[in-house]
């Protein structure tokens, strides 16, 4: 009863004007936003592989080709780099950390949901129909899961420092001018230097 009434509210939610306007300006300022490289560059990385892995299930593998596919990955994957690397030149410290995090989820998502959910089901599928280690399905599946495990980790790795160097750098833009470190250090410790109080 209660389910059946949370879903009438919901489907009377959607057909009310103002919830096609916010979804529409939320999505727009997604679109809009840096964080949608990288969105785009994961699911590029992703669509490489597969294309990878589509194009070589008939025929055996190429120097060329398996470079190809790599260089597209990594491609992909500097392209969901771009708010990390730059973020903006308004960007806060807060929100380059924001850039680099969203990155590293979605990067990792990206790297694990397809060995999950695509190399170990796919390899289950090839050993239960007794397809032969030697042919070109088994090297298809197994160098496109590597072309995009590789890109992925070496965004990983190139992100971490680039993010490190971006967010100091956003960090002593935004410090007040003539500041230092040792001022912003003496702000947690206010020593008194008026002496002691006589008897």
């Amino acid at each position: 009863m209660l389910d059946s009434v949370r879903s009438n509210q919901r489907l009377r939610r959607t057909t009310q004007a103002w919830f096609w306007e916010d979804m529409f300006d939320a999505v727009s300022d997604f679109v809009r936003s840096r964080s949608v490289w990288v969105v785009v560059g994961n699911a590029g990385t992703f669509l490489s592989a597969l294309a990878g892995l589509v194009y070589y299930w008939s025929r055996p593998l190429s120097f060329a080709g398996c470079a190809v596919i790599q260089l597209a990955c990594l491609a992909c994957q500097a392209v969901a780099m771009i708010p990390v690397a730059w973020p903006g030149r308004a960007a806060t410290p807060r929100e380059v950390t924001g850039f680099s995090d969203l990155h590293q989820g979605l990067t990792v998502a990206t790297v694990c949901g397809s060995w999950i959910f695509g190399v170990f089901p796919g390899a289950g599928l090839l050993i239960v129909f007794d397809v032969d280690v030697n042919s070109p399905p088994w090297a298809a599946e197994l160098f496109a899961g590597t072309a995009l495990m590789m890109a992925c980790i070496s965004s990983l790795i190139t992100a971490t420092a680039v993010s490190g160097r971006v967010w100091t750098q956003r960090r002593e833009a935004a410090r007040p001018p003539g500041a230092s470190d040792w001022e912003d250090g003496g702000d947690s410790a206010d020593v008194d230097w008026g002496g002691f109080d006589g008897d």
